[in-house]
């Protein structure tokens, strides 16, 4: 399961990440690939699912 919390305004976008991401590896590769399929088929989304991996991707590093 994940649980994803924002104040953003676009509701949408939060429930396409948690089924996008629940049930696969907490793998940064695997991530990074999930979401780009999602940007692709959400191409109105896919500037904000990008800024979303990019700041995933800073936290797993951290």
């Amino acid at each position: 399961m994940i649980a994803i919390f924002s104040d953003a305004l676009n509701v949408e976008l939060i429930d396409l990440l948690k089924d996008t991401l629940t049930g696969i590896k907490y793998d940064k590769h695997e991530i990074n690939t999930k979401l780009a399929e999602l940007g692709k088929v959400h191409p109105e989304l896919a500037g904000q699912i990008e800024d979303f991996g990019e700041w995933l991707a800073s936290e797993l590093e951290g």
